[in-house]
């Protein structure tokens, strides 16, 4: 038997095997990565600066913002690459209360991709 949750989960970008971000009781979640196709020549400091923007408008589509931000976890390709994310991450903070984070190496879905966050954010209810 399938269950009906549309009148409290609201979904954004249905896809086959996802939906782009998710809200349910006023917390939004999503995942983003820089722009696709993704660029391998970049660094991933552009790399992080693309998915920072990108995540921005992901925020405002699902009523949120920056400062809405509660918890995300960063996954890097390689850890050496640590600082220079770190660098683009507090700029992109500044001036507001940073969420709780965490930072690991990952082997991600494509060997051009070197970064890709998981966002948890306070947003409009569903």
């Amino acid at each position: 038997m399938t269950q009906d949750f549309s009148s409290i989960i609201q979904r954004f970008g249905v896809g086959k095997r996802g939906s782009l971000a998710v809200v349910h009781q006023g917390t939004g979640y999503f995942a983003c990565t820089p722009q696709a196709p993704y660029d391998g020549s970049l660094s991933t400091a552009e790399q992080a600066r693309q998915l920072l923007a990108k995540a921005e408008g992901r925020l405002a589509e699902i009523g949120s913002s920056k400062e809405g931000l509660i918890f995300c976890a960063i996954m890097l390709a390689d850890m050496d690459d640590y600082a220079a994310m770190n660098e683009v991450w507090d700029e992109w903070v500044s001036g507001i209360s940073p969420p709780a984070r965490a930072c690991f190496e990952a082997r991600l879905a494509s060997p051009d991709l070197k970064v890709e966050m998981i966002m948890v954010c306070a947003a409009k209810a569903a």
